[in-house]
This record gives C-alpha cells, sequence and structure tokens, in this order.
C-alpha cells in the first residue's frame, strides 16, 4: 500500500513533476521484478525428432562433439544417441534420443554444458541423469549467473547403468540461470553418462511421473564349463567384452575344465576280458585255417 500526502502550496511545479516521476519508477521496479518471473515460461528439451535426427545407438559411431541449438539453450560437449544400446534406465528419457559423453567416444568432453540463451529468462533447470558406468559414480552440477555460481547439486553414488542408475537435478535461483555443467565427480580417468527431458523453468517430476526405485540385480554366478587343448583340472578367468557402446560393457566368466576319472576295473572283469581275448584269437585262427 502506497500512503501520498498533500503537498503545501508552495512546492513549485517543477517538484511535482519530479514527485510523480519517482513515484511511477517505483511502480515499474516492482511491476518490472514481477514482469521478470512471469516471463520465465516453462520450456522442455528431449533431444528427439523432429528437433534433432534419432543418433546412433552407440558412442563409437558418431565422429565427434555435437553441439545442440534450441530455443532455450545449447548443449555441447557430447553426441546425441538414439536407441542407445544396453540403456535399461530409460524412465526418465523419451524415446528415442539421449544426450551423453563417454571417455571412449570420439573426443567426447568430460563435462556437458547447457548455456541459456540471454533472452530465455530462466530461474530453475531441472533433468534426469542417467550413469553409464558399470560401478556406482557421483556426479557435481552447477549453476552460473553469468561467472558467479549460483546453485549446485551433487548427485552421490549414482547406482551402475545395469542397475537403472540415475538421479534427478533441480537447480533453482530466482536472480536467473545463464549456464550449468555436469562433471563426473573427481574427475575420472574414464566416464559415461547421459541426460535428458531437461526442463526450464518447472521441475522435471511435474512433466514425468517418478519411475520406481533402481532395481538391484542378483550377481550372476560363475560358468563353469569345458575347453578342450587344456589340462585337466585347469581353471582359468576369460574376460567377455561387449564392446565398447553406452555402457563399455565387460565382464568374465570362470572356466574349469574338469578332472577325467577312471574307475579301476575288478579282478573278475579282468578275467572277462581276458576270456574274450582267447575266443578273438582262437575265431582267427579258425579263418585262416580254412
Amino acid at each position: 500500500m502506497f500512503l501520498f500526502r498533500r503537498l503545501p502550496a508552495a512546492v513549485t511545479g517543477d517538484m511535482n513533476s519530479k514527485l510523480e516521476f519517482a513515484i511511477l519508477a517505483g511502480f515499474a521496479a516492482v511491476t518490472g521484478s514481477g514482469i521478470l518471473h512471469a516471463s520465465a515460461i516453462p520450456a522442455l528439451v528431449n533431444f528427439d525428432p523432429p528437433g534433432s535426427p534419432q543418433g546412433p545407438s552407440i558412442y563409437v559411431a558418431v565422429p565427434g562433439p555435437q553441439t545442440i541449438v534450441t530455443t532455450p539453450a545449447t548443449f555441447s560437449g557430447g553426441v546425441v544417441l538414439g536407441f542407445a544400446t544396453f540403456f535399461p534406465a530409460i524412465s526418465f528419457a523419451t524415446v528415442p534420443n539421449v544426450y551423453g559423453s563417454a571417455d571412449f567416444g570420439n573426443h567426447l568432453s568430460n563435462a556437458l554444458t547447457i548455456a541459456v540463451d540471454p533472452a530465455f529468462t530462466t530461474t530453475e533447470v531441472s533433468f534426469a541423469l542417467f550413469n553409464g558406468e558399470t560401478f556406482n559414480q557421483s556426479y557435481t552440477i552447477d549453476a552460473f549467473n553469468g561467472a558467479n555460481l549460483v546453485g549446485s547439486q551433487t548427485l552421490t553414488n549414482v547406482a551402475p547403468n545395469f542397475n537403472s542408475g540415475y538421479g534427478l537435478v533441480d537447480l533453482i535461483s530466482l536472480g536467473g540461470i545463464t549456464k550449468v555443467t555436469i562433471v563426473p565427480t573427481g574427475a575420472p580417468i574414464v566416464w559415461d553418462f547421459l541426460i535428458d527431458t531437461v526442463a526450464f523453468n518447472q521441475n522435471i517430476t511435474s512433466i514425468v511421473n517418478p519411475p520406481p526405485p533402481p532395481v538391484i540385480q542378483p550377481a550372476t554366478p560363475p560358468v563353469q564349463g569345458h575347453r578342450h587343448g587344456h589340462g585337466e583340472g585347469e581353471v582359468e578367468t576369460v574376460e567377455v567384452d561387449f564392446g565398447d557402446d553406452v555402457n563399455d560393457i565387460r565382464g568374465s566368466v570362470l572356466v574349469v575344465t574338469p578332472s577325467i576319472t577312471t574307475d579301476t576295473p575288478e579282478p573278475a572283469s579282468y578275467m572277462l576280458i581276458a576270456a574274450g581275448l582267447v575266443a578273438i584269437g582262437a575265431g582267427r585262427r579258425k579263418r585262416q585255417g580254412a
């Protein structure tokens, strides 16, 4: 509420003009603040056609990093994958595309960057982050307004990809967000992670229903088998590599060559064998005499 007091008649018209200007400026500042938040309209980026063509299913099929330009922001550091192979953590991903980076890709960065368009007022950025590694990995997500850090979130020990490992990011700054960076915590020499369903000025959970918690798969028992040409009783571990793909899947199986055992014949068995040999020799002599 604004209270006004009548000015003395001695106040000149010039003074009245200045007062009116000050009041109008005050209203402009207040309404301007309201307009800032009102103009923060929601937007969603899911990297899918027709905005982005369907990508290949594995990282190595893309020759280099891809910069994706959208209305609210520009994404850099990674590539678009379509129907990514071995990607069970897809509950928050929209078919077919996701955006990610991995150390075995072609010249990809270990950080993904979301540069918000200055013309698109943004106070919230929310998205799903998927761990493509076969082990737990933590991720640090920072929000900036210019050079100033205005928000940060750490996803700790995100479950491996085969356990549908994912985390939800929600960064809010009423003063505005101009850039978001996503990096694996600890600067590891290997990395593999992806993002999708990036929401601006809204929480991702208001768009997509939360999936059930990740299912922890039981450990697979060793596979026992036989390999020809190896000594009896020999035990060896054979590495199985399915190739460099979205998960960089590797595993191993235990191969055991069983020992060969032979039962010792009983004395009665020896007598039967000897009798058979005698009978065979007699038969041969009869055929030769004939």
